[in-house]
């Protein structure tokens, strides 16, 4: 039988409240707090130095910061597009959309369609909706399809599920 779904989400979300409450949040999860909060200074403290350590996701809420001018950051599409770029350069999707979009705003339009091409590539559907809107044949999801590809195969080699091939005999 299963449980009422407010019993199974309750036991998560005192969790997630009891970890914000003694500090053993990831920076990156820190930062989302604050974020969230309209606190994007305190974000920037928590996201900054993940970001030049190179995390992808911290590199995106950076750019984030840039390209909206929250905090005490100025609008800076040039800085947002290095933090977008160095982000989406490690396959982090979303980053590829907001650095296409970042492109277009600065009328760099063939950069701006190849990031959203590769990011329609992983499946993105903001990416396929920008294409459509710009009037680009959208690619196939072939990245997304080989990545689900190679965790099933994963899941299945780690789990001993696998077959091994037959053995053949030889011809004596």
């Amino acid at each position: 039988m299963s449980r009422p779904q407010n019993e199974t989400l309750l036991p998560a979300l005192l969790t997630l409240v009891f970890l914000v409450g003694c500090g053993t949040t990831q920076p990156i999860d820190q930062g989302a707090v604050y974020y969230e909060q309209g606190l994007y200074d305190q974000a920037a403290e928590y996201w900054q130095p993940i970001a030049l350590a190179g995390n992808a996701i911290a590199q995106h809420n950076m750019g984030a910061l840039s390209r909206d001018g929250l905090g005490q950051r100025p609008l800076d599409l040039n800085l947002a597009t290095k933090w977008f770029r160095q982000s989406a350069e490690q396959d982090y999707v979303p980053a590829m959309v907001s650095l296409a979009e970042v492109q277009l705003s600065l009328g760099n339009e063939v950069d701006a369609e190849s990031w959203l091409i590769l990011a329609a590539r992983w499946g993105s559907i903001d990416a396929i909706e920008l294409l459509e809107k710009r009037g680009v044949s959208i690619p196939d999801a072939d990245l997304y399809k080989l990545q689900m590809e190679e965790e099933k195969l994963e899941k299945l080699r780690s789990s001993g599920e696998m077959m091994r091939p037959a053995i053949r005999e030889r011809n004596r």
